[in-house]
């Protein structure tokens, strides 16, 4: 059973188009691939979403810049409806869905599942990006993917050119459900007994000045006027009620089921500018007439400019414009829209069986995909019993999707535990919200709140028990108390590892102290002094209170990452250091290492004692012990020398 996981951004032609697709592939397979269709546009992304692609559309996202700009972005919009909850609901569903493939429909969302694989040999899912829109094309020019699909050569012709990162870009035409399929030309019959040209005007937007519009549209004399008017019962009622001496050349319809076959007994549609909507028309080789302004009329200019670029129809505004462009097209005996027919039928050839022949691609790349790790798979090596003294691997300073980390809570205790670690404290972020940067850090998404707090303990509470069943590796529940000020010496972060329950972080550091001690629980002080590097500024309130909270803190840290902290050595404080883990790469860091027990009492004491820790400055293997792969180059070449 392979698997299929279509991500949609919460926009009407994703469902339109992951529906289509996963029919298709269910159809076509039966139960041999399975296909899932989630939404990453809840909680308030879809209007993110909408507001990112607007903002493409007017040229300020380009390149290899617009993973910067989407963060920024992100946190311009501010809540839980920007980037770090649309990447936090991809790092969750692909860790619950595991598939092969990955369809999507949006860049943002394709940066996101970008984020999952980077720092990593192999992604283990092969990525699909679906362009539906020409005005979304700058967006796409950083995102990394296996196939682009595209609607047209031009569009294919630019992403080949700006976007390095995709291995192939395809031309395949807009994936409409399989029923609209090209029509030939109405044949109306010669002389007098010819029938009268047939406009479908479907009524789904500005209703107000329908029954005008359909009163311009049957003063034309060789016309007859089908109006579909959807759920709008009063608008029926209006319609007959305006129309009713008409004889014949009008008929009403509600709710229509096989639209397909009506626009296809039609010679002309009338419609609003909806992407959906037009795309079907354009696949069955019908020409269109667009009805433009109203509410969301900015949206819509894409696919207005694709009609007239294509030569497929015509614009209008208002009731009189409509008619006006109707009465260009039917000059002549309708050379004009004829014209506007033929091309429109081009269009509908090129993209003939589109949906059948992405959904080919998708499945020849779910087929073909093998199972891969996203991290190498190593092989366990113990340290020792749990009872015995030994060498103990720690780090007690990471951060997981809950806060700012990249990782899941599942994948971070993977990647640590098939790395042979004995001990990871978990440390997401929880700000103190009396402060400014608290209020506007529990507003960007990339922090714990207080409502997190229940969520996130419980599910470190599963994974301490997964972590120890099947690596015996303890993993530590713990926070990371940020109390960030205006300036460096106003600014302290406190850990407190080995909690047992939430602590409220408005309290003073000491009173937070007080409570992780209370709870059996170790303080550190995270990167005390001045940091060498860029990532993060620097946070001294505690150093520059070092003799007050020194009875307080059980450790603090000498080594953050790629910093060393001289002077907390110079001073003679208890020592820890720990790689302030976001993200893969930031594995390559200092660790500590213990002589004790592999035990959370004992590894708690042997920090605040303080005897027998050392640090080290790790690189990616297992410590006391080799990777498979490694072991079995060095046993091949142990038997080429003999």
């Amino acid at each position: 059973m392979k698997d299929v996981l279509i991500l949609t951004g919460g926009q009407e032609e994703h469902h339109y188009v992951a529906r289509a697709l996963r029919d298709v592939l269910e159809d076509e397979q039966g139960g041999e691939i399975r296909v899932e269709v989630r939404e990453v546009g809840q909680g308030g992304i879809e209007g993110w979403l909408g507001w990112i692609t607007q903002r493409m559309g007017r040229g300020k996202a380009k390149g290899e810049g617009l993973g910067r700009w989407i963060r920024r972005a992100g946190i311009d919009v501010l809540g839980s409806s920007g980037w770090p909850q649309l990447r936090r609901l991809v790092a969750l569903t692909l860790e619950e869905a595991r598939p092969e493939v990955v369809v999507f429909f949006h860049p943002a969302v394709g940066l996101a599942l970008q984020e999952r694989v980077q720092d990593r040999s192999e992604a283990g899912f092969q990525r699909v990006g679906v362009v539906l829109e020409a005005e979304e094309l700058p967006g796409w020019d950083g995102v990394a993917a296996d196939l682009l699909w595209v609607a047209d050569e031009g569009s294919a012709k630019e992403l080949k050119e700006k976007n390095t990162r995709v291995k192939e870009v395809v031309a395949g035409g807009w994936p409409v459900r399989p029923t609209f399929e090209p029509a030939e030309e109405r044949k109306r019959g010669p002389g007098k007994n010819r029938e009268p040209f047939r406009i479908l005007y479907l009524i789904n937007s500005r209703r107000r000045k329908a029954v005008r519009t359909v009163e311009k549209i049957l003063s034309f004399p060789d016309v007859e006027v089908t109006a579909v008017v959807g759920k709008e019962e009063d608008l029926k009622g209006d319609l007959r009620k305006a129309f009713s001496e008409t004889q014949g050349k009008l008929e009403i319809h509600g709710w229509v089921k096989n639209l397909a076959g009506m626009i296809r007994a039609h010679d002309l549609v009338v419609t609003k500018p909806g992407t959906i909507s037009v795309r079907e028309v354009l696949a069955t080789g019908r020409p269109t007439v667009l009805v433009e302004g109203g509410k969301n009329s900015e949206k819509r200019k894409g696919i207005c400019r694709l009609v007239t670029r294509l030569g497929g129809g015509a614009l209008a505004d208002s009731p009189s414009e409509i008619a006006a462009r109707i009465g260009q097209a039917l000059e002549g005996g309708g050379v004009g829209l004829r014209e506007w027919g033929r091309r429109a039928r081009q269009e509908a050839v090129r993209s003939l069986g589109a949906t059948e022949r992405l959904a080919s691609r998708i499945l020849q790349m779910a087929q073909s995909a093998t199972e891969t790790e996203r991290v190498p798979e190593l092989r366990l090596i113990h340290h020792g019993h749990s009872g015995k003294k030994g060498l103990r691997m720690v780090d007690l300073h990471t951060h997981t999707i809950f806060s700012d980390g990249r990782l899941t809570l599942r994948e971070l205790v993977d990647f640590y535990g098939r790395r042979g670690f004995d001990a990871v404290a978990v440390t997401d972020h929880l700000v103190d919200r009396r402060r400014l940067l608290g209020r506007l850090a529990n507003l960007s998404g990339l922090v714990l709140t207080m409502d997190d707090l229940p969520d996130y303990f419980r599910a470190l509470g599963e994974e301490k028990n997964r972590a120890w069943t099947k690596y015996r590796m303890i993993l530590f529940p713990g926070l990371e108390f940020n109390h960030d000020g205006l300036t460096a010496k106003g600014s302290a972060h406190l850990l407190g590892v080995d909690l047992q329950s939430p602590i409220d972080p408005a309290l003073s550091l000491k009173e937070i102290c007080g409570q992780v001690r209370a709870q059996g629980g170790l303080t550190i002080a995270a990167h005390p002094h001045h940091m060498s590097s860029a990532w993060g500024k620097d946070t001294l309130y505690l150093w520059e209170r070092q003799d007050e909270f020194r009875p307080l803190i059980d450790a603090w840290e000498i080594g953050n990452r790629d910093d060393l902290f001289n002077p907390v050595g110079l001073k003679r404080l208890p020592l820890i250091a720990g790689s302030d883990f976001h993200k893969p790469k930031h594995l390559t860091s200092w660790k500590t290492l213990l002589w004790c027990e592999k035990d959370p009492e004992a590894i708690k004491e042997c920090i605040r004692r303080n005897k027998d820790v050392s640090i080290t400055l790790y690189r990616d293997h297992r410590f006391g012990g080799e990777s498979e792969e490694r072991e079995e180059k060095r046993a091949a070449a142990e038997r080429r020398s003999q």
